[in-house]
Formats: C-alpha cells, sequence, structure tokens
C-alpha cells in the first residue's frame, strides 16, 4: 500500500515538473507488452520513467495540436537501393521519383531528403566524383541526363524544400569477404583481407567497383578500412579539401535548400564474438595522429577536431555562397541519438555507459559543441528508441536535445524509428505498439526548441502487405500499418510551413498584392519590392487574417513561386469560393510575409449615359457612357458649348452606380440675339459650367445675382467672350452701325448750314 502511494506521488510530482506546453491535459505513460492473457496493451502498474531509477515519470498530452510551423520528412536513401531502385532510363527514373513525392505529398511533408552521395559517388554530373552505380547498376556509368536538377526542379513545384543527403568518407558500403565482391576480384577471402589497405583499393579498380576517377582509386593512401570497410582518412587535411570541394560543387551548381550529413563520420564500434572492437584499437591512424596531430595528446580530442573542421569548413563555405548570391542554403546533420553519458560528461545525458556515444570512443562527433557554434542550422538526432529503452530511453534524450539547443539557433528535428516495428517488433513488445511514435510526437509538444520530425525510412512509412507474409511476421507489420494510419489520420493530416530560420533571410518581405478572385479564380502578383520570395502560402478560412493565417487547418497549399510575378489558382470548388482567401510570401530561409486579402470584385453596376442636349433635342455632343462597381461614385463632366447655356445642373450630374442604368441629361438654351450697353456685362461661366449673365432675359428673374454665385474668371474663359479670329459680324448689328453714322453726319451738315 505504501508503495502504491508512492507511486502515485511521484507521478503527480512528475507532471507537476512538466514543461508549460505539456501541462493542457496529460496522462502517465505505461509500458506496453503482453498481458497474462496474451494480448497486447498497457500495465498500468507499471509507469515509465524518464530513464532508469529516476523518480521523474513521462506523462504524454491526450491531444495533438499540429504546430502551423513544423518540420515534416523522411529519408530516402540510395545506398545499396535501400528505398531508392536502379533506373532502366530516364522515364523509369523519373517516375520512380514522382511514386516518392506523390507519397510525401500524401503524408504532407515538406521536404526531401534524398541521398545524393551515398558513396564517393554522385547522382549528378561531377567533375570530382564518378556518377553513383545505385541509378545505372555500374560505377562511373553515365544515365544520359541530370537526376538532381530534374529532382530538385518536381520537389520544390510540389512544394517542398529539397535537401541533399551526403555521406561525406564512405568508399565502400560491402565488406571486403563478401560473395558479391570476392566475385568480382576473383580473390578468395584470405587473399582480399591479406592485402594492404592500398592494396585493397587497387584490386577493387581493378575488378571495376571503384570507377576510374574515384578519388580513393586516385589516392589510395587516404583511405582507412575497419570492419572490412573502406573510408577516407578525416585525419588528413587534403582528404577534408576533397570532401568540401565536393559538397561545394552542388551548392554552387543546384538550387538545393540544405546540405545534410547523416551519422557517419569515424565509424562506430563493432562487435566481434561478443567484444566491443573500437577503432583505433589497432593504431588503424596512428601514423595519421603523428603527421597531423602536433599539440595533442589525445587522438581522441584529435579525431573531433578532425569532424568539427569539416563541418567549420563547409559551414563557412556555405554561408559565403547564401551571403554572395543572396540564397538561404541550410547545414544540417543527423547525428547518433546520445551525444555523450553522464558518467562521461557532466552534459552528458542520463543514459547507462554501456550505450554508443558519437562523442567519444565511436564516430567522434561533436554535435554539442556544433550547436553551441551556431555551426548548425538543424540536426535531427536519431533518437531510435522507445520510452521505456533502458538504454537509451527516448523521454530522456529528447528532452536533452531540447535543452542542448537551447541559447542556439540550431533547431531539433527528431528521427523516429519507425523500422522498428518490423526489425524490433520480434522480440521487443515495445514496438508491437502502434502508438509508440505518435505518443513521442505528442510528448514532444511540451519542448519548444522541438520543431519538427522525420521518419526512418521511406519503406517504413509504406504499409505492408500482411496477406503476402509468413505468419510469424504479420504481428510486427500490422502494427507497423496501425501506426501508419495512426500518424496519417492524427499526426501528419494536415500541411505544414517549414520552421523560420531568420537568421538566413535576406529582406523583409512585403505582402503579395491581391488582384481578385471570382467563383473559379484566385489572382494575385508579387509585390515589387520582394526579390527573394521562394513560395506562396495560400490560406482559406472564415475568422480574420490572423486567425485564418495562424492555424495549420487553413493552409490549402504551399506554391512555387520560380520566375513567375503574377500567379492564377484554380478553386476546385464554388462552394470555398464565398470564403476569405489570404495569400503570404516565404522566403528560402522560411520567413512569411504579412498575409493579404484576395477581395471578391464588386459587380459592375449598371452604366450612367450622359446625353449633351439642345432644347430641341439635338445632340450637341455624343454620349458618354460611364462604368463601375456598384457603390463608387460617378462624376460627369459639364461641358460648354459656343452659343449655348446650361439650362440648370443636372441633379444627378455626380452619384452612385447601382444595379440599374441611369440617364443624366444636360439641357442647354440657345443664346438669343439681343442689344447690350457698354455697361452691360458680357456673360460668364461658373466652374461648374452653368452661365449666368447680367443681360434681362425674358425668362430669367430680375433678381440680381448674389455676390457669393460670382466667379472669377480665368483668363481662359474671359478670352472664350471675345469674337474669335475669322468670326463674322451680325448683320443686324452692321446696319444700326449705318444708321448711327448717317445721323451723325446729317446733324454736322446742318450745324454747318446754320
Amino acid at each position: 500500500m505504501k508503495k502504491k502511494f508512492g507511486v502515485a506521488a511521484l507521478l503527480t510530482l512528475s507532471t507537476l515538473l512538466l514543461p508549460v506546453g505539456a501541462l493542457a491535459e496529460s496522462q502517465p505513460l505505461y509500458k506496453f507488452g503482453k498481458k497474462a492473457d496474451g494480448t497486447l496493451g498497457y500495465d498500468s502498474a507499471t509507469p515509465v520513467p524518464f530513464y532508469s531509477n529516476s523518480s521523474d515519470f513521462i506523462n504524454i498530452p491526450t491531444h495533438y495540436e499540429q504546430p502551423k510551423n513544423q518540420f515534416k520528412s523522411s529519408w530516402v536513401a540510395t545506398i545499396s537501393n535501400l528505398n531508392f531502385p536502379k533506373a532502366t532510363s530516364q522515364a523509369d527514373f523519373q517516375a520512380n521519383y514522382l511514386n516518392v513525392l506523390k507519397d510525401f505529398s500524401d503524408w504532407n511533408m515538406n521536404a526531401m531528403i534524398f541521398q545524393v552521395r551515398p558513396l564517393l559517388d554522385a547522382y549528378y554530373p561531377s567533375e570530382l566524383n564518378p556518377w553513383s552505380e545505385f541509378i545505372t547498376g555500374e560505377q562511373g556509368a553515365n544515365p544520359g541526363y541530370d537526376p538532381l536538377k530534374w529532382m530538385i526542379d518536381v520537389t520544390h513545384e510540389a512544394g517542398m524544400e529539397y535537401h541533399a543527403w551526403f555521406n561525406p568518407y564512405r568508399v565502400t558500403n560491402t565488406k571486403l569477404s563478401s560473395d558479391s565482391v570476392l566475385k568480382k576480384t576473383g580473390m578468395t577471402k584470405e587473399e582480399i583481407l591479406a592485402l594492404s589497405t592500398v592494396e585493397q583499393v587497387k584490386a577493387l579498380g581493378k575488378a571495376g567497383i571503384l570507377a576510374s576517377n574515384n578519388y580513393a582509386l586516385l589516392h589510395p593512401e587516404n583511405v582507412l578500412s575497419f570492419d572490412e570497410k573502406l573510408f577516407l582518412n578525416p585525419g588528413i587535411p587534403a582528404v577534408r579539401d576533397y570532401v568540401i570541394a565536393s559538397i561545394a560543387e552542388v551548392v554552387h551548381n543546384y538550387d538545393v535548400d540544405a546540405i545534410h550529413f547523416d551519422d557517419y563520420f569515424y565509424p562506430y564500434r563493432i562487435t566481434v564474438d561478443g567484444v566491443n572492437v573500437i577503432f583505433g584499437d589497432k593504431g588503424e591512424d596512428a601514423a595519421t595522429f603523428k603527421e597531423y596531430g602536433a599539440g595533442y595528446s589525445d587522438i581522441e580530442a584529435w579525431r573531433r577536431d578532425n569532424i568539427t573542421a569539416l563541418v567549420d569548413g563547409l559551414k563557412t563555405v556555405i554561408d559565403q555562397h547564401n551571403q554572395t548570391n543572396q540564397k538561404a542554403v541550410q547545414f544540417g546533420i543527423s547525428p547518433f541519438g546520445i551525444w555523450e553519458h553522464k558518467a562521461n560528461n557532466p552534459l552528458g545525458s542520463n543514459t547507462p555507459t554501456g550505450s554508443s556515444q558519437s562523442y567519444s570512443s565511436s564516430i567522434y562527433a561533436d554535435t554539442y559543441k556544433w550547436m553551441k557554434a551556431d555551426s548548425l542550422d538543424y540536426v535531427i538526432p536519431q533518437i531510435y528508441w522507445s520510452f521505456d529503452q533502458a538504454a537509451a530511453p527516448y523521454g530522456e534524450l529528447a528532452r536533452w536535445w531540447n535543452n542542448a539547443a537551447e541559447g542556439s539557433h540550431t533547431q531539433v528535428y527528431v528521427g523516429h524509428a519507425n523500422y522498428k516495428h518490423v526489425s524490433n517488433g520480434g522480440w521487443d513488445a515495445s514496438w508491437l505498439n502502434p502508438e509508440e511514435v505518435p505518443n513521442q510526437l505528442k510528448f514532444n509538444q511540451g519542448y519548444s526548441n522541438i520543431k519538427g520530425s522525420a521518419l526512418f525510412s521511406y519503406n517504413d512509412i509504406q504499409p505492408s502487405d500482411i496477406n503476402s507474409l509468413a505468419e510469424n511476421l504479420r504481428e510486427r507489420h500490422q502494427a507497423k500499418n496501425a501506426s501508419i494510419a495512426l500518424l496519417k489520420e492524427g499526426y501528419f493530416n494536415l500541411p505544414a510551413l517549414v520552421p523560420e530560420k531568420p537568421w538566413l533571410s535576406h529582406e523583409t518581405l512585403a505582402a503579395p498584392v491581391a488582384i481578385s478572385k471570382d467563383a473559379t479564380t484566385l489572382k494575385w502578383s508579387d509585390a515589387t519590392t520582394n526579390q527573394t520570395t521562394r513560395y506562396y502560402i495560400l490560406y482559406s478560412g472564415e475568422g480574420t487574417a490572423t486567425e485564418t493565417t495562424t492555424s495549420a487547418s487553413n493552409i490549402v497549399d504551399r506554391i512555387w513561386a520560380g520566375d513567375q510575378k503574377e500567379f492564377s489558382y484554380p478553386l476546385l470548388s464554388t462552394k470555398t469560393a464565398d470564403k476569405n482567401y489570404y495569400v503570404s510570401a516565404v522566403d528560402a530561409a522560411g520567413v512569411e510575409s504579412e498575409p493579404t486579402l484576395i477581395k471578391t470584385p464588386e459587380p459592375l453596376g449598371g452604366s450612367v449615359t450622359v446625353s449633351y442636349l439642345a432644347e430641341d433635342q439635338t445632340e450637341l455632343s455624343p454620349k458618354v457612357v460611364l462604368t463601375g462597381q456598384v457603390g463608387a461614385t460617378y462624376e460627369t463632366e459639364n461641358k460648354e458649348f459656343q452659343g449655348y447655356t446650361l439650362k440648370a445642373l443636372p441633379a444627378n450630374a455626380t452619384g452612385t452606380f447601382t444595379d440599374s442604368p441611369q440617364s443624366v441629361s444636360y439641357l442647354y438654351a440657345k443664346n438669343t440675339e439681343t442689344s447690350s450697353s457698354t455697361s452691360d456685362s458680357t456673360s460668364t461661366t461658373s466652374e461648374t459650367g452653368s452661365s449666368s449673365s447680367s443681360n434681362k432675359k425674358a425668362n430669367e428673374s430680375a433678381t440680381p445675382p448674389s455676390s457669393s454665385n460670382k466667379k472669377t474668371l480665368d483668363p481662359a474663359a474671359k478670352k472664350s467672350i471675345l469674337p474669335q479670329t475669322g468670326a463674322r459680324i451680325t448683320p443686324s448689328l452692321a446696319y444700326l452701325g449705318l444708321l448711327v453714322l448717317g445721323l451723325a453726319l446729317r446733324l454736322i451738315y446742318k450745324k454747318k448750314t446754320i
């Protein structure tokens, strides 16, 4: 009874110690396995601690909220054609890749991790490396096309990033004593193993296993051997320069989004007859250390610095490329899940020293240092274990990597071991639990520096055909299939944007310019000031801009910008046209602009026809037809015509467009011929074009015009009241002049005669 109370108290305490993000609603995780009745399930009497003998227990949130920004990917391994087959033609290669791309799209993934350098080879034309044997079956054989260029293009068009995956040092992946190698070399196991490493390299070249331009064959003295496999010597500066140059070739020539390394640097330890065998125990690189290890007393520290020098050198090349070309190529590494044990290093994780680690006694990858130095943009630690795996407990390691990223801009995406449902499911009941990886994803929500996931590997996110399997294999494959269903239905069922990396951005993108939407099409254009737009994000919802654009559930599509500036996006259904659509721009660093609402244009109203008529309805000018959207304001022009005076300004000279057609009529009276004294003022035209005159007309009021209605004529108006050049004078006025002249002459004559 006391024991049960103690466990309950500890579980309560562990809940209080959870990160804030996980406090919402969570429940204890219990060990999964086979019950007494033979069924599978959780054992409610056995809660799972963070690590062995820990008083801190795992709690799993009951709900998973898919964030808007989250890395989602999987690895496509080409080594030994694990996840991607050889191609018989370009069309065959492209069909295979499009199938992979479709699967990624179905999973709502936003990045492709594709292995373009599984050995010292290439999935692209290279001046430094031979064509990969995993394309055609023969190393160095030119397939006649550029797989990488095409893959990048179609991946971008699918709205995803392309992460080019490189293995820096590996020369061979098959043991020298394997049947395939012995058959090609014509040697026995004893004969090939008796050769020196240099001689082994030459034998592989002679057999055609290594192409004539393979760096290892050109420089066999730079090759080391361990576990009957060959790899380049990381301690030789020339090797480092070659590896960096090989990757720089891709950085400079291809529009990749990221350079990706896995965890293969120095070799992992192996076990022979139950005994651990570690690289270096036989002095494999002792001569190299003697030549290049000046200043080091510890060969392990020197090995670590050799790998760090490669990482730093490559990071410098990528940074220079980004600055010079306004690019945002990322650098990411997928390290082994355990950096170091706390018993060996106080910065390490609570993991037993019997487990492998990457900092010492193995691959010599100081990932912790690289993260703290911001040498990496992201890491994908391979936390390929279950929560209750004592040798490497998932909860402890996920927490450790989250904390290691604190204060750094290096983002953490977790690598999940989907493959273990099949490979470990035969003996490890934890991997018969379809909820193992979903539980890991829910658990990660409580750690702010974990910003995504990658599933290993591509083959293991494809459902198995259960009926085609032997009976003893079905249970584990059923667990895998059930896990896939859970993940696709509740964890990868929404699209997401990759996490923003503002330190790689070169400008603040302006929001796109919305053009219009109708029942079938959305239209927008890029802002003229934007220079680095890479994608557009289209959102649809019924809320405000903030409500709509902060939820992953409202993302409609990620649209590749390319070189276009104007875009037209078809709506699949007219039923969705009444929603609010927003579009934003995203650069290569994943940094998003403010959204723009794509509005539906108001419908055009009825036209407004403007007529200019004399009193007898004669047209003084052709009709003018105005058009505009319903509710918009219209203004008509008040024209002047010589010899005519506007009778009155139409009441609807200005107004708004309505659904119905409208007419505006300007009516003009023809000026009559009347005498006037020299003191009479000539007619003046108001600014609105209406006329007023001091001449008294029969149909005008005798009331003098108010001074407030008087307008000062501008020079042009004044000029218009003078006789025009060539104008004819009215005949009646001429006769009147002659009469006055005659009377004057007669009076003068009479005066003289008196």
